[in-house]
């Protein structure tokens, strides 16, 4: 009871849906963190969260680690190269390149999923692809640098595609040499930052629409429309929907895939 109602006290200051934390490993894991600052109690942690800015960043960064992996939900994969892809493509000028954000990309499996498809598919497309990955959590971004994954981040993925593309060494694949360097890769925090503007289509999977209160979800979504171009298209989770007064900004094409509402005008 005294670790629910830390949830229930705490993480609605910081945006996060409390239900969502009520698990063993989540409740393992900050109860490390409070003994890592030498608290004894839930109370005494509580007290120090709503207090200091940066603990709250990092408890954020710590709750909201996504468990991601290579073609995750392949089958959005398939409609990114049979529709969406050619959808954005075919509105391009000559020569524009195309603008993917990938928010709260975790240890990177989603960006290098869509650099791998870019590579297959449409490299010779006459654009230049633009790929931006941050996520709040710099150690996440680390290993994302290294690119080395475990067998199981591959199970969605085509096998040929993971032979062509990934070295086994050991066990362990590796992605490219040269493919961090072919991505943009920063510290974000959704709650807290502004969106990097000028984006064709963000992903925003399993974080702010899985995690965040309605209200958080409200303002980001806001923040995504603006930071999206006209036509632009914002992608969530398989179980993610957007929150309810979305429907003059976003509209949904095909779960989940949502599309921005110009309102200029």
């Amino acid at each position: 009871m005294e670790y629910k109602e830390f949830l229930k006290a705490t993480l609605p200051h910081l945006g996060l849906r409390w239900r969502r934390f009520k698990g063993k490993s989540i409740r393992k894991r900050i109860i490390g963190r409070m003994q890592e600052l030498d608290l004894q109690s839930w109370t005494q942690y509580g007290s120090h969260l709503l207090e200091n800015e940066k603990e709250q960043h990092y408890l954020t960064s710590i709750l909201t680690v996504t468990i991601s992996r290579f073609w995750r939900n392949a089958q959005l994969f398939e409609d990114l190269e049979k529709i969406w892809l050619p959808r954005v493509l075919g509105r391009l000028s000559a020569g524009e390149p195309l603008q993917i954000w990938s928010s709260g990309c975790a240890s990177g499996e989603e960006p290098y999923s869509l650099l791998i498809l870019w590579q297959e598919s449409f490299a010779n497309s006459g654009h230049d692809l633009c790929l931006l990955a941050s996520d709040v959590d710099m150690r996440c971004l680390q290993r994302a640098l290294r690119g080395r994954y475990p067998a199981s981040s591959f199970r969605e993925m085509p096998k040929h595609i993971r032979e062509k593309y990934c070295t086994n060494e050991g066990g362990t694949f590796c992605v490219p040499g040269g493919f961090p360097k072919q991505i943009v890769w920063f510290e974000h925090n959704l709650i807290s930052a502004p969106p990097l503007t000028g984006n064709h289509i963000i992903f925003c999977r399993n974080l702010a629409y899985t995690y965040f209160t309605d209200s958080l979800q409200e303002k980001i979504t806001a923040r995504f429309h603006r930071a999206l171009l006209p036509g632009g298209l914002l992608i969530v989770g398989r179980k993610d929907h957007l929150p309810q007064g979305s429907e003059d900004l976003f509209r949904s094409l095909e779960h989940p895939v949502y599309e921005k509402i110009s309102n200029d005008a």
